[in-house]
């Protein structure tokens, strides 16, 4: 019931698309009785989303384990999740697809309009919005696009998606970036490219790896007792939901299968 409640609370502070589903061969988690222990655990790299979702959800499962999330710590790497970022903007905007390198300058170079980048004439200034990050937090953004380049003057901040949301709904040359399981009223993703054909930010896409704003999420622990328990949960049907709901692609089975063989979970 609590993990049930925090869950809830959790999804309340998103706007989620809830279409993509955990497939069916993923297992429930067994909690183990009487595990006990502290360790570290950290993303390599994982959103600071999942790194809160998937130890709290854990340790209501195993209340007498403590889980410090913090710097790599060597031991196991294993991949948990498939992190794809969407490209946000107003739904009236005409633009259905955009390249890296126009997604690029639209964020470095200042007072630009949506005319510069294909969209159909539109006159409208661009508006760039990015969420604030945490320090020491990684933006898959900043390393997949920007290249070093930092954000021009014009870039606003939020400090919440559900905020990011909000404003690109409100503001006709708005354009931010939001795990892809995130979507609002008034908002639209845009297909993307790397220089070839547009990809959406599709699960299928992102397995194939045709959509160029996908990367695996990554844990990393010791093989000790607690860190192989966590490791099973994130790799079970119940962590697998987390990851849903936080706005992630679950792991491919066969992937996920892949990493339980290599830490002998089974």
């Amino acid at each position: 019931m609590k993990r049930r409640a925090f869950l809830m609370a959790f999804l309340s502070c998103t706007v989620l698309s809830p279409a993509h589903a955990v497939d069916e061969r993923y297992r429930d988690y067994e909690p183990r009785p009487g595990l006990s222990g502290e360790v570290a655990v950290a993303g390599a790299p994982a959103p600071s989303s999942l790194m809160l979702l998937w130890p709290e959800s854990f340790r209501m499962l195993q209340p007498q384990t403590v889980l410090h999330v913090g710097a790599k710590t060597g031991g196991a790497k294993v991949r948990a999740a498939v992190e794809a970022l969407a490209i946000l903007v107003n739904d009236e905007n005409p633009l259905t697809c955009i390249s890296l390198d126009d997604l690029k300058n639209l964020y470095t170079d200042e007072n630009l309009s949506w005319d510069g980048v294909g969209a159909g004439g539109a006159a409208a200034p661009v508006t760039p919005f990015t969420r604030e990050t945490r320090a020491g937090e990684s933006d898959f953004f900043v390393d997949a696009v920007m290249n070093g380049v930092p954000f021009s003057a014009d870039v606003r901040r939020v400090a919440r998606y559900s905020d990011l949301l909000d404003r690109l709904a409100e503001t006709p040359g708005g354009i931010g970036y939001a795990p892809a399981g995130y979507r609002g009223d008034g908002v639209k993703a845009l297909q993307v490219s790397d220089g070839g054909g547009c990809a959406a930010p599709s699960a299928s896409s992102a397995y194939r790896a045709d959509y160029p704003l996908a990367r695996f999420v990554h844990l990393e622990g010791m093989k000790n007792e607690v860190s192989l328990a966590f490791f099973d949960y994130v790799l079970s049907q119940d962590g697998q939901r987390d990851g849903v709901i936080a706005g992630f692609y679950s792991l491919p089975w066969v992937f996920a299968e892949e990493e339980r063989e290599k830490l002998r979970l089974d």
